[in-house]
């Protein structure tokens, strides 16, 4: 099959293209697996095999769905395609008896030059225990991302991520042709099966995770259990993304609702008016606006950008329900990239150049796993930034707004207490020494017997005093906010570099102080 150009800077390749060809650019491949465990198990609570787990397409089963047929197409795929980051689903983990009987990668998957970050022990053993309550085998089975560790480094520490959400950030290793890559974080994930709101909250911890290590760089990679369509919540974190329309919100709800009956190849056709009879409530669709949103400002608030690898589908089986066919196809499977420093070049094709593939649904003789990978090449551009002059610049605005408004503070200060109540003498006339300021006096008062009852006056004088100061501080804090709001993306990331901006906006404290 020949490559088809899709722009003049884009490829789309088939599947199984090494993807080391240009030594310049990062690429990443993700591949559900279809962790061994998950083929044709019995569930202990029911003694019946598993819909999901069924493949009743996959015969003569000796040669597709057997592990020792399909483990060894596997490890072909993965190491023919010279991926420099490779993003795994339901890998099945084993137990390293030499190491204090923890969960370890297996070892087929210890490619040669290959470093792995994997899940964190607990959640691992909280899956073994799972599996061991359900399908009657106590085994581990999650996310993991494997680096080149010839073209790539670890700039982060191992934060113990979940089964399903493992990321890692790299950068490429000076004097390789990946030295212009700057720290980017990529994850694996598995997205939730059944709830759209569960894979929106991934998705915030994804988001979370970049902002917290200071990085606006990432790719997200993984089996997504969405198609991402348009009305799609997940659909919302992609950049450029307009609202959906009435039609498409209501198209996507039912399909993530399994409310409608209609084909997929009718709801991609755009009949999305076809599912009246199978429409979400009015409180499931607005509740599905709400998530929408949700997803919409994450990304927004925190200033990042993903963009979408264009994929075809990616899986093939029986219908929702159905134990016949014919086969039909979805897009589970996706990569999202920041393109701010990632500039995709080319990507692989997916089922669409596979029809008989489609057909026969997945796995079969030809595909080792119910779901195709996907890839897809970048070249890396530095991460954007302000030179030493415009950051002092920067700086000093911030600085000149905190001396003013320290100014303003100590002199508002300096004004009430002058204006304090004096207390009055025995005989009920004003006391007024030569010595005595409107300073002290208040200092008095203050070590006043507390059961003493303060005066009418001074208690207006008080309730007067923290109004003004309190009103001062909101004045400050959304001046602070109005500056910040005012940064273009260069000046936020120069801000964001020495100090929590939210934790400035609402506190204050001179930024010379966080530049130490």
């Amino acid at each position: 099959m020949q490559a088809s150009s899709v722009s003049s800077s884009l490829v789309v390749q088939p599947k199984g293209t090494p993807l080391d060809v240009d030594a310049a650019n990062l690429s990443v491949l993700s591949y559900n697996l279809l962790a061994p465990a998950f083929v044709r198990t019995v569930d202990a609570r029911t003694g019946e095999p598993q819909a999901y787990a069924a493949f009743e397409w996959a015969e003569p089963a000796s040669e597709v769905l057997d592990w020792d047929a399909r483990q060894p197409r596997l490890l072909a795929e993965l190491q023919a395609c010279k991926a420099d980051v490779l993003c795994l689903q339901e890998v099945q983990f084993e137990r390293d008896p030499q190491n204090g009987d923890i969960f370890t990668l297996p070892a087929w998957l210890k490619l040669d030059g290959y470093n792995a970050r994997l899940p964190a022990q607990k959640y691992l053993e909280q899956m073994a225990e799972r599996n061991k309550r359900v399908l009657n085998t106590e085994t581990a089975i999650g996310n993991a991302v494997l680096y080149r560790t010839d073209r790539l480094e670890v700039v982060d520490d191992d934060k113990g991520q979940s089964n399903t959400l493992v990321a890692v950030c790299l950068r490429g290793l000076t004097a390789t042709p990946l030295a212009m890559l700057d720290p980017t974080v990529v994850f694996s994930v598995h997205l939730d099966a059944k709830t759209e709101g569960k894979r929106v909250d991934q998705l915030k911890k994804c988001c979370s995770f970049m902002r917290q290590i200071g990085v606006r760089e990432g790719v997200i990679a993984g089996d997504m259990n969405t198609e991402c369509l348009p009305g799609s919540c997940v659909s919302a974190f992609i950049a450029g993304t307009p609202e959906p329309t009435e039609a498409e919100m209501n198209r996507e709800c039912a399909s993530a609702l399994r409310l409608s009956t209609n084909t997929d190849d009718e709801l991609q056709d755009g009949a999305a008016d076809n599912v009246a009879s199978d429409a979400p409530t009015d409180v499931q669709l607005q509740e599905w606006k709400a998530l929408w949103h949700e997803a919409a400002s994450t990304v927004r608030a925190q200033r990042l950008a993903f963009s979408h690898v264009a994929t075809g589908a990616t899986r093939a089986s029986y219908d929702h329900g159905k134990t016949c066919g014919p086969c039909v196809s979805w897009r589970l499977d996706h990569i999202l990239y920041t393109s701010r420093t990632l500039l995709l070049c080319n990507s692989w094709a997916a089922l669409e150049a596979d029809p008989e593939a489609a057909a026969k649904g997945l796995p079969n003789h030809t595909c080792p796993s119910d779901h195709l990978p996907v890839a897809a090449a970048f070249r890396p551009a530095p991460t954007p930034s302000l030179n030493d002059l415009q950051k002092a610049g920067l700086f000093s605005k911030f600085n000149e707004l905190e001396a003013r408004q320290k100014t303003e503070h100590i002199s508002l200060t300096e004004q009430l207490e002058q204006s304090a109540p004096l207390p009055p003498t025995d005989d009920g006339t004003a006391r007024m020494a030569a010595d005595d300021t409107a300073q002290s006096q208040t200092k008095k008062n203050k070590k006043a017997n507390k059961k003493e009852r303060p005066s009418p006056e001074m208690i207006a004088f008080i309730q007067e005093q923290r109004r003004q100061l309190r009103e001062l501080k909101e004045n400050h804090r959304l001046q602070r906010l109005e500056l910040v709001r005012g940064l273009s993306d260069l000046e936020q990331d120069a801000l964001d570099a020495i100090t929590c901006t939210e934790t400035w906006v609402d506190g204050g404290g001179p930024i010379q102080d966080a530049l130490g």
